[in-house]
């Protein structure tokens, strides 16, 4: 799927929903960040070539980043849960959210084994770490989970749609 981090989302990847596809332009800016931190992430293998300050610059970066990640992730996938419920798609297919849910899940897990993976000399390979498991939450997550749930709560027959109706 061809995007650029800081980019717009591409055709392929915008839900409908404001909310999410606002959200998952903030996961886009994210990588850009992430890829900012270090000089060359992309080609040191570890930051043993770096002087100390510059070491402690990047893993302070790194750990603000991770903070700011794991707030928004835990705001995100509330949001897309609430809406789960809120539509009734869990009564109506529980399978395709629990599996939804299951994926929000392994990515909060993988957020998680990052973060305890912090150490100053390996700063880099985890901004490389965290940038592989942001672009598969776009291009696997977004296509595989966000785009049902948004074209579920689209259908006129939606809970949400018919809310948005009888409130105007």
């Amino acid at each position: 799927m061809p995007w650029l981090p800081g980019g717009p989302l591409p055709a392929a990847l915008v839900t409908g929903h404001k909310a999410i596809d606002f959200e998952h332009r903030q996961l886009l800016a994210c990588m850009t960040a992430a890829r900012s931190v270090c000089m060359d992430f992309r080609s040191f293998s570890d930051c043993g070539n770096c002087i100390e300050a510059r070491r402690a610059l990047c893993d302070n970066e790194l750990v603000r980043l991770l903070g700011d990640l794991l707030s928004f992730i835990l705001e995100h996938f509330k949001t897309e849960e609430e809406i789960m419920r809120d539509s009734l798609l869990m009564m109506v297919d529980r399978d395709v959210c629990e599996a939804h849910m299951e994926d929000h899940a392994a990515i909060s897990a993988k957020i998680q084994q990052i973060v305890a993976g912090l150490d100053s000399m390996r700063t880099v390979g985890l901004l490389r770490d965290l940038d592989n498991l942001l672009g598969q939450w776009i291009n696997n997550h977004i296509t595989m989970h966000d785009l049902i749930l948004a074209r579920w709560v689209s259908r006129e027959d939606s809970v949400v749609s018919l809310a948005r109706l009888s409130s105007v």
